[in-house]
């Protein structure tokens, strides 16, 4: 696959307080002080790019010339961990917004839509933790998965026209191929040869999924209303096995989270907002799903991890160097209606709820007070990537 072009846009800001260059803005900014942009010694280029740890800063460097995109190209291959960021659905252009920069990227690497199809610009779009979106047009359910961090599109066929009569969608991305459920039953659609159509499956006719996450080889389908974990593998598409509720009273509201071999549920009251301001979750479980007979068990922390969760997806990043993150907590994104406003807009908020303390706040950043243009979807995490596969 040709290798795409990133470039993050620079954006002019009054110098403030706690507003620093990173490091390799400065070092950019060194070079090209003391020599031209192509005279370092290749060597040094290489070493440079291989300390780069963001992924921003790997795109900058990039962009400065072709010896400094080629001297970074293992870089931008195999970067190191990245922070999630957060798509953001506003319009006319979508935000990608960086807790870790608290910086705010339009439209980063989207394609836009040809003048014939511009209709298409309405497109909604709901992101994977694995770098991809999946773009759906409401008018005619055309889909396609879109990588906002490197511009690739690859097209899926149209979904079916029982998806326009609701506004509930989980999905998840594999390397075989995507699922899809609007609620009840489930739809696959094959990446290998790529698929004429979206096929049932069977095994998930009455399945109702609040959500599917994607890890290792396997579907994780959630049923809320249950609070039911059915594990699929991603190949065959068999039920590789069945996790029921734990002991909570039903129905509640939950999100299921998944970190590998272990899984987190995360539940609170029917009669308390979900991921608000004041979060307040009434229990935490985890389980190995690999296990024998695998059962629930109450939690009271996650040790050095965050679990980051919106409506469609959940997932773990470890803290260990991100300063920015603090462990045993869960992070999610709230939208509220801005009233008296036409159209109307929406301001967006991250919180942190810490499960040792089990008290939520709103974190200070760039998002807080700044409204947007609402869209039909919902703001979701995504990690970054400039990986494809």
């Amino acid at each position: 696959m040709a290798e795409t072009e990133l470039v993050f846009p620079s954006r002019k800001r009054r110098n403030s307080p706690g507003k620093q260059k990173s490091p390799i803005q400065i070092a950019i900014a060194i070079a090209m002080a003391a020599t031209g942009w192509s005279d370092l010694p290749a060597e040094l280029l290489t070493d440079i790019a291989g300390g780069i740890t963001e992924l921003a800063d790997i795109a900058r460097f990039r962009s400065v010339c072709s010896s400094w995109r080629s001297a970074a190209g293992h870089a931008a291959a195999a970067p190191p961990p990245q922070p999630p960021w957060l798509l953001l659905p506003s319009s006319p252009s979508r935000l990608f917004f960086c807790p870790r920069e608290d910086r705010i990227y339009p439209d980063l690497r989207l394609p836009r839509p040809a003048a014939a199809a511009s209709h298409r610009r309405r497109r909604r779009l709901y992101a994977s933790p694995h770098g991809w979106t999946l773009a759906v047009d409401p008018t005619d359910l055309a889909a396609s998965l879109v990588h906002p961090f490197t511009g690739a599109t690859r097209p899926l066929p149209p979904l079916p026209a029982f998806f326009a009569e609701t506004d509930d969608l989980a999905w998840d991305w594999s390397p075989h191929g995507v699922m899809a459920s609007c609620g009840e039953g489930l739809l696959f659609c094959a990446a290998d040869p790529p698929a004429a159509s979206w096929a049932p499956i069977p095994a998930l006719a009455d399945c109702n999924a609040s959500s599917i996450n994607y890890a290792a080889g396997e579907f994780f389908v959630f049923e809320e209303d249950v609070c039911r974990t059915t594990v699929v593998d991603a190949v065959t598409l068999d039920v590789a096995g069945v996790i029921p509720a734990p002991a909570v009273e039903l129905p509640s509201e939950a999100r299921l989270v998944v970190a590998g071999d272990e899984l987190f549920l995360l539940v609170k009251s029917k009669w308390m907002y979900l991921f608000g301001d004041d979060v307040d979750f009434s229990k935490a479980f985890h389980v190995n799903h690999r296990s024998v007979d695998p059962a629930w068990q109450e939690l009271d922390g996650i040790g050095d991890r965050a679990l980051f969760v919106d409506s469609l997806h959940g997932f773990a990043v470890p803290t260990a160097g991100f300063g920015n993150l603090e462990s045993n907590t869960i992070y999610s994104v709230s939208s509220k209606e801005v009233s008296n406003r036409r159209p109307t807009t929406v301001n967006y908020s991250v919180s942190a709820f810490s499960l040792e303390s089990r008290s939520s706040k709103k974190l200070a950043c760039r998002l807080n007070g700044r409204e947007m243009a609402m869209r039909g979807e919902m703001p979701s995490w995504i990690i970054p990537s400039l990986v494809e596969g």
